[in-house]
């Protein structure tokens, strides 16, 4: 398999998890909240679900992340962002507002897989 098709299912393989991960999250609260006789058994049940919702998260954006390269809109430097840069900047999709560390400029970045 080449590599730009490994990463479009990565990607793909992401979506599905993050989507999963968050029906899984608001299934759970859910049910706790109509089944818990007990207001510390729902947020029990609430600290577990954030718990796993957060590290799947954490896990996703790392792929997201990982896989493929931002490119700048002004001087179109390929790299990769930071973990901080990744979670503190706005998004849309997999366009990201960042700054180029080549060009030091904030452009909207898009997500730009390898050469197939």
């Amino acid at each position: 398999m080449r590599e730009h098709e490994y990463e479009k299912l990565l990607l793909k393989a992401e979506m599905v998890f993050t989507s999963i991960l968050t029906i899984f999250f608001l299934a759970s609260i859910i049910a706790a909240a109509l089944a818990a006789a007990d207001i510390s058994v729902f947020w029990i049940v609430f600290i577990a679900s954030l718990a796993l919702f957060i590290a799947g998260i954490c896990m996703a954006l790392e792929i997201e992340r990982t896989v493929g390269w931002y490119e700048c809109g002004k001087c179109h430097h390929r790299h990769i962002p930071s973990r901080k840069a990744m979670v503190l900047s706005p998004h849309a999709g997999r366009t990201r507002y960042l700054r180029c560390p080549e060009c030091g400029k904030r452009s909207w970045q898009r997500k730009v897989l390898s050469e197939s």
